[in-house]
C-alpha cells in the first residue's frame, strides 16, 4: 500500500528538482474567459454533463500570478473559451511579458474568427510569442459540421493576418501554430492539412484525439481504450488461435458453455494464457472490450499519423502527435512540466482532467468528474461562486497569490503522489468502472490512491496539452 504524504514531508524543493517539486510553477495555463463564439461538437461546454457559469478573468486576479512569472517558462492564456473575446487580453500579455524571462513564451489557441490584421498587430506588439489556430478539416462542409459557425475562409484570413503582422513588426521569432482534433471523419485529412499548413508559415502543429465528453461523440473517436500492450497480446493470441484453427473472438459465446467442444476448450485455454501473460506484464484486461477492439481503426490512425509525420519532417514543421493507442507507461505531461491551471474565477486546479465539472465517456463507460481546487487567487476569493463549482472553503485558501497556493502542502503532495504512477488501469479492468472511481465524489481507487488518476486518460498519451 502506498503511503499518502503528510504535510511534514513536503519541503521546499531546490530549483534543480524536477518541475513538479520546485517551489514555483514552471508553466501556467490561465483561462482568460469561458465565453466562446462557436459551438464545437467536441467541446466540454456542449456536453450534457457540463456545469459551469461563463465569465471573464479579472485583471486583479491575473496580477495575483505575478509572483510566479519570473520563474515561468510558458504562459498559455486558454481554457474552455475563446481568448480573443476578452477585452483585456493585450493587457494580460503586457503584464506577463514585463515580469517573465525573455526566454519564456506567451501564447494561446484560438478559432481565429475574431483575428484580423489590426488585432494581430496589437497582440504581437503586446509581446505574444506564439499562437495556434484550430483547423480540423480542409473540406468546408466537414469543417462546418465539426465547428458550427467556422469556415475555411475565416481560418485562412487568420493565418494571413498573423503572417502580415509578423512581417510588419519584424518578429521572426513569433511562431504560428495549428491545432487539430483527430476524429474518424477527419483523420484522413491530416496529411493534406500538414502540407496546407506548410504553405502558411506554420512552425508547429499539435494533434490530439477527441475526448468524448458526450455519449453522442463516442462513434467519432479515432482511438480504442485498450492499452497498447493489451492490443499487442490480442494480435498475438489471435494468430495463435488461427494456427490452432479457432477464433478467440468467440470466447464470449463459449466460455460459459457447460459442455465445451475441443475447439471451445482451445479458445478458453488461449484466452486464459493471454490473461496470464497480461498479469506478468502488469496490466489488467477488459476481455469483452479487448476482443471487440477495432484493429482496422488502429491501423488507419497509425497510417495517417505516420504519413503526416513524414510530411512534417520534410517541411520542417514540429508535429506533436498523440499515440494511436493508450500506452501502458504513464506520463502526465501536465504535472511533469510543473503546470497548473487557473480558471477565470481564480481557482487553481492541478490539471486539465480536474478543471471543470463534466462527464466523459471512454469505451462507452461514463466517468463523472468534479473540479479539484487547491486555492483561489487574490480578489477572486471574495467574489461570487458558481453553485455548481467546487470552490475552496472560506479562510482556508482565500486571497492568496499563486506561490502560496502552489506550495500548499496538499497541492505539493498531490503532484508528488501523481508522479509515482502507482495507479490501476481502470478502463482496462473487467469491473470498469467500479464504484470506487465512477462517481465524481470518489475518495480513492482500489489501490487506495486519493488522486483520481486511475480513471484519467491524459497520462496515457492519447491527448496532448495545449501549447
Amino acid at each position: 500500500m502506498k503511503p499518502i504524504l503528510e504535510s511534514s514531508e513536503i519541503d521546499r524543493a531546490v530549483p534543480a528538482a524536477p518541475p513538479p517539486l520546485r517551489p514555483y510553477p514552471s508553466r501556467l495555463i490561465v483561462e482568460t474567459t469561458s465565453r466562446c463564439n462557436l459551438q464545437c461538437a467536441m467541446c466540454v461546454k456542449q456536453s450534457s454533463g457540463a456545469a459551469s457559469a461563463d465569465g471573464d478573468l479579472g485583471i486583479d486576479t491575473f496580477k495575483a500570478l505575478i509572483p510566479a512569472f519570473h520563474n515561468l517558462e510558458s504562459l498559455v492564456l486558454n481554457g474552455v473559451g475563446e481568448p480573443l473575446l476578452h477585452p483585456s487580453l493585450e493587457t494580460f500579455i503586457r503584464v506577463a511579458r514585463e515580469a517573465m524571462p525573455t526566454t519564456a513564451s506567451i501564447g494561446f489557441q484560438t478559432n481565429g474568427l475574431l483575428l484580423n490584421r489590426r488585432r494581430a498587430l496589437s497582440l504581437l506588439d503586446a509581446g505574444l510569442d506564439r499562437m495556434s489556430i484550430s483547423v480540423d478539416a480542409l473540406d468546408p462542409r466537414l469543417l462546418r459540421e465539426i465547428r458550427a459557425g467556422d469556415s475555411i475562409e475565416s481560418v485562412e484570413r487568420a493565418f494571413d493576418s498573423l503572417r502580415a503582422a509578423k512581417d510588419e513588426l519584424r518578429r521572426p521569432d513569433f511562431r504560428i501554430g495549428m491545432e487539430f482534433v483527430a476524429m474518424r471523419p477527419n483523420l484522413g485529412q491530416l496529411p493534406a492539412l500538414v502540407e496546407w499548413a506548410a504553405r502558411r508559415d506554420v512552425a508547429f502543429i499539435l494533434v490530439s484525439h477527441l475526448f468524448p465528453y458526450d455519449r453522442s461523440s463516442l462513434p467519432l473517436a479515432a482511438w480504442d481504450p485498450n492499452l497498447d500492450l493489451a492490443v499487442d497480446l490480442l494480435v498475438k493470441y489471435r494468430e495463435k488461435g488461427r494456427a490452432a484453427g479457432v477464433d478467440i473472438g468467440s470466447y464470449g459465446r463459449v466460455f460459459m458453455k457447460y459442455a465445451k467442444s475441443p475447439e471451445d476448450e482451445r479458445i478458453v485455454r488461449l484466452v486464459g494464457d493471454m490473461q496470464a501473460e497480461a498479469i506478468e506484464l502488469g496490466i489488467t484486461l477488459n476481455i469483452e472490450k479487448l476482443l471487440a477492439a477495432d484493429l482496422d481503426l488502429f491501423e488507419s490512425t497509425r497510417r495517417a499519423f505516420a504519413e503526416a509525420q513524414a510530411i512534417a519532417a520534410r517541411e520542417g514543421i514540429d508535429l506533436a502527435l498523440p499515440t494511436a493507442l493508450p500506452r501502458k507507461v504513464r506520463s502526465c505531461d501536465f504535472v511533469e512540466s510543473g503546470a497548473a491551471f487557473v480558471s477565470w474565477k481564480g481557482d487553481v486546479h492541478p490539471c486539465y482532467f480536474l478543471w471543470h465539472r463534466y462527464s466523459c465517456y471512454i469505451g462507452g463507460i461514463e466517468k463523472r468528474v468534479a473540479p479539484k481546487v487547491f486555492g483561489r487567487l487574490g480578489a477572486a476569493a471574495t467574489g461570487a461562486t458558481d453553485p455548481n463549482h467546487a470552490a475552496p472553503k472560506p479562510g482556508a485558501h482565500g486571497g492568496r497569490d499563486i506561490l502560496d497556493i502552489w506550495n500548499d502542502p496538499a497541492f505539493a503532495a498531490f503532484r508528488r503522489n501523481v508522479t509515482r504512477y502507482e495507479y490501476p488501469y481502470c478502463f482496462n479492468c473487467n469491473l470498469a468502472l467500479c464504484d470506487y472511481v465512477q462517481d465524481e465524489n470518489s475518495e480513492q481507487d482500489c489501490h487506495i490512491n486519493a488522486e483520481p488518476c486511475a480513471a484519467c486518460m491524459w497520462c496515457l498519451g492519447i491527448f496532448n496539452c495545449m501549447t
